[in-house]
Parts: structure tokens; C-alpha cells; sequence
């Protein structure tokens, strides 16, 4: 397996990066995704129907809830916002999959929820999220409301139906930070050019350290530098915990790669979280 030099540094927000980079590392970085740090949470929750006096209905949360073909399922899609950094709101996107399941128009939607306000927001009928009062106001547009907006929908295949849900959330460096504009880390600025495929270094005053040209795969294969050699030691020192040594060896012997993923885990935000249920198969029919 051929080494990776990656930019190792802790998933960190593109605001609040830190002001001295972690050292290069010979491995790809772990997943940049991290939940805690996110803001976004979706959960997709099995309900059983019971019936109360007079012919009302409840509705239960229950992980077990099994289907038959032709017969009810029940469910809610719950997205929790929770103080997301405004970077990450600005791009947040969200996918809701429905499979085998009646009366929805298409299997798959994209709810808007970049920018959304702190709260609890529930899925509707109309293929967005919406707050409870939403629901209470508009009661055409949902299945059962109580504390949360219970679908109730027809099987029409116990062994595949399923609901799945997704946000979130990804900066793209290449779009967000081409050249001429800047991503301010630490003491330096960075650019990413897409054509010809570079990263670009500055000082703080902006004026031009190196640009790290790449192939496809993220290999650095050529270095231009425009500064004193004093600043492209310095930077590499930043980069590298203190060793530029190790930075140029790589870089001579054709080892320094920035692949998009180890460029995200130094400088932005790659966030998700997923949530799904599945009905098994049930030769009992369902008494409602």
C-alpha cells in the first residue's frame, strides 16, 4: 500500500481552526464525520396504533413494530437542530428515501434545512420539515398529531419496505476557497485552485509562501514557491509539528499527497448523520 501524507489535525471547524497545525501522518486521516460536533441530528421512528375508548387512537414508539402486506405502518422522521456553526448551516442538506410504501409520490426527497432556526422540526407530507405547530395548523397535511406527527401508510411489501433519512453537512474547499479567495488558518491563508488542481499558502499580510500543484489523486508533483526560503521553512515547520526536513523529503521522493479527504480533515467539515427502519415480515395480520 503506498504511504498517504496527510494533514492530520482534529475535525475542526472552518472558523475556529486552530492557530498551530498537528503533524503530517504516512496514513489516510479517520472519517471527519462527527456527530457531536455537527449540530443536525434525524431520527426515523417505528409507531404501533392502539385504540382508547370511544374509537380514539394512540400512537406508540416501538423499535418491533412488525407490517403485512396491505395492511398500516406507522412512522415520524424527527431532525433536531441544535446551535450548528454558522458555517455549517450555510450548507446543510438533507435526502428522506421512502421504499414500498403507498401514497408517496416519489421515493426520494431533498428537504431544504441549511439555515434553519434552533428547534425540533418533524417531516410532513409536503416533502419538507416542519415545527409541531406546522402540523396543528395545517391538519390536512398529516396522517395522526399528538407531541409528534405520526404517517400512517399502507405495505406494500414487507420483505424491502423502509424508511431512511439523512442531513448533512460538507464544505467544498474547491468551490468555497478558489483563488483569489481565502481561507484564513492559524498565521497563514490558503487557496484552492481547481485548474490547474493546487493548494496555495500566504502569510497572514498575503503574500505568496508555495503552491503544492496535484494530480488526481492527490499527489503534490510539483512546488513553486514565491517567498524567502526562510517563510517555506517556517511553513513547513507549522505544517509538520516543528520538521520540515520530513515535508521535503516526501515531497522529493513523490510521497506527499493532500487527497480532498485529508484537506477536509485540516481545514473544514465533512458531517453526517443517518437514521432508518425496516418492517419484517409478519404472517399475523395486523388487527386495527
Amino acid at each position: 500500500m503506498k504511504k498517504i501524507f496527510a494533514i492530520a489535525l482534529a475535525v475542526v471547524m472552518v472558523l475556529s481552526i486552530a492557530s498551530v497545525a498537528s503533524a503530517f501522518v504516512w496514513t489516510k486521516p479517520a472519517d471527519t464525520t462527527t456527530a457531536d460536533n455537527f449540530g443536525y441530528s434525524i431520527d426515523v421512528i417505528k409507531f404501533t396504533r392502539s385504540t382508547g375508548e370511544l374509537g380514539s387512537s394512540y400512537f406508540n414508539a416501538d423499535d418491533a413494530a412488525t407490517a403485512v402486506n396491505g395492511a398500516d405502518v406507522y412512522f415520524a422522521i424527527k431532525l433536531v437542530v441544535n446551535n450548528p456553526s454558522t458555517a455549517v448551516k450555510k450548507v446543510a442538506a438533507a435526502k428522506v428515501n421512502v421504499t414500498a410504501i403507498d401514497g408517496w409520490a416519489k421515493n426520494e426527497y431533498t428537504p431544504t434545512v441549511k439555515n434553519l432556526a434552533d428547534g425540533v422540526y418533524y417531516f410532513g407530507t409536503d416533502g419538507e420539515f416542519h415545527t409541531i405547530d406546522w402540523f396543528k395548523a395545517n391538519a390536512l397535511n398529516m396522517n395522526h398529531t399528538a407531541e409528534t406527527p405520526v404517517f400512517a401508510a399502507r405495505c406494500l411489501d414487507t420483505d424491502t419496505a423502509k424508511v431512511a433519512a439523512k442531513v448533512y453537512s460538507k464544505i467544498n474547499l474547491w468551490k468555497t476557497y478558489q483563488a483569489p479567495a481565502m481561507l484564513e488558518v492559524g498565521d497563514y491563508k490558503v487557496t484552492f485552485n481547481k485548474t490547474p488542481k493546487a493548494v496555495g499558502f500566504y502569510t497572514a499580510a498575503g503574500a505568496h509562501i508555495v503552491n503544492f500543484y496535484l494530480n488526481d489523486d492527490g499527489l503534490v508533483t510539483k512546488v513553486e514557491t514565491g517567498a524567502a526560503a526562510n517563510e517555506l521553512v517556517k511553513l513547513y515547520q507549522w505544517l509538520n509539528a516543528g520538521d520540515a526536513d520530513s515535508i521535503e523529503a516526501a515531497i522529493d521522493n513523490k510521497e506527499m499527497y493532500m487527497t480532498d479527504d485529508n484537506l477536509l480533515a485540516a481545514f473544514g467539515f465533512n458531517y453526517s448523520q443517518s437514521d432508518s427502519i425496516t418492517w419484517n415480515a409478519n404472517s399475523t395480520p395486523i388487527i386495527l
